[in-house]
């Protein structure tokens, strides 16, 4: 039973919805936002999580406005027996962590991603110096694994894979802003999709070398892009900004599910393979779950394992197998081209579900509250 706490009287200091106390599934208090559906604390993880603990959450977004709010909520919780762990959706929260576990004495655990360990984020430096203090940290990726491993080397830590994004309907919202992007672009005019690269360079490839050979002169719709002046100044130089639109603002899977409904296929290239990967690999996961054809060069057994299955691969370094491959995809009729997706995202899905994920923080859960759950095939019929 998930018992969600989004509006709570901390004035009166009482949690609204509690759950009959068991001994057998450990009472976890989740603190932090599941408004961001890329990461490892998406609300499908909770829907998992649910059927192997006892699960209440405090959404709070602002760690410097609310993490009083989060504190006195956790106290209520804790005190009035209907909490015995503490869980931090978000890195930031760390500081307000420690506090908790300072002051209510019940352990706490944290997931970091590869967004809190971003140096010009705010607070990420104070925040992975927190985390050094707390029981346990999940990392949602290899890149945050990493920063935790360097950081917090005493702090025992456990890596979750990514899982498959069931994409939502788009809102009005997103849709409007992916219209206003196309707007005027040619009907019958194909358009991909790619997400702004961590690696410059790697646009600088597809727009010299990828998109001159792509049959149709397709236009790409540049999806994440942190500032228009950026992808000016980039794209701008060799005067190909015709041939691009840009969609600005974060990629969520609510975006990813509008862009779906006008683009012929994503894209997400990349020369340099692995290396990457770890960064992008839960994009590539909801891309794949979009119902359009994913096309990439970024081998990574996370997210993917054959492109009869799961998308269209290409080895790293592969160059012209990924213009190759993408104009395969292109030259497809369109009917076949989401008849394509939809088996693509039916396969992840099936392939990539929560329940790993979940069972993990289930296990790490009872583990710290003294209460290792057994397995099934050593429990009593």
């Amino acid at each position: 039973m998930l018992v969600e706490l989004g509006a709570i009287d901390t004035d009166g200091m009482e949690p609204s919805g509690a759950w009959p106390s068991t001994l057998s599934r450990p009472r976890v208090l989740a603190i932090g936002s599941m408004r961001q559906p890329l990461h490892a604390h998406d609300r499908s993880l909770a829907d998992a999580l649910e059927r192997h603990v006892e699960l209440m959450r405090v959404d709070v977004h602002a760690p410097v406005r609310e993490s009083l709010a989060a504190f006195r909520a956790a106290s209520c919780a804790v005190r009035g027996g209907d909490a015995e762990l503490v869980h931090l959706l978000d890195a930031r929260f760390a500081v307000a962590g420690m506090m908790i576990q300072r002051h209510l004495r019940v352990p706490v655990s944290v997931t970091v991603s590869s967004l809190d360990t971003q140096p010009k984020r705010p607070w990420s430096k104070l925040a992975l110096r927190a985390v050094a203090y707390l029981d346990h940290a999940f990392a949602s990726d290899e890149v945050a694994a990493r920063e935790v491993r360097l950081r917090a080397p005493h702090v025992p830590l456990s890596v979750v894979l990514p899982a498959a994004t069931v994409l939502p309907w788009p809102s009005k919202r997103h849709l409007a802003a992916v219209t206003r992007a196309l707007r005027g672009v040619r009907p019958g005019r194909l358009v991909l999709a790619m997400p702004w690269p961590d690696n410059r360079n790697d646009l600088r490839w597809f727009r010299d070398f990828v998109q001159p050979q792509l049959h149709g002169a397709p236009l790409c719709l540049l999806m994440g892009v942190p500032s228009r002046r950026e992808a000016r100044l980039l794209l701008g130089a060799t005067g190909a900004l015709p041939d691009f639109r840009i969609l600005t603002g974060r990629i969520d899977a609510d975006a990813i599910s509008a862009m779906s409904r006008y683009v012929d296929a994503f894209v997400a290239p990349s020369r340099v393979g692995a290396a990457a990967a770890s960064a992008t690999s839960e994009l590539a996961i909801a891309l794949s779950c979009a119902g359009v054809p994913v096309v990439t060069n970024i081998v990574e057994d996370a997210f993917a394992l054959a492109h009869e299955q799961s998308a269209f691969l290409v080895d790293p370094g592969d160059e012209r197998g990924f213009v190759q491959t993408l104009n395969d995809v292109l030259a497809l009729p369109a009917i076949q081209r989401q008849a394509l997706g939809a088996e693509f995202a039916r396969f992840t899905l099936a392939r990539w579900s929560w329940e790993a994920p979940a069972a993990v923080y289930a296990d790490r859960f009872a583990a710290l509250v003294g209460r290792p759950q057994i397995p099934a095939q050593l429990r009593a019929a």
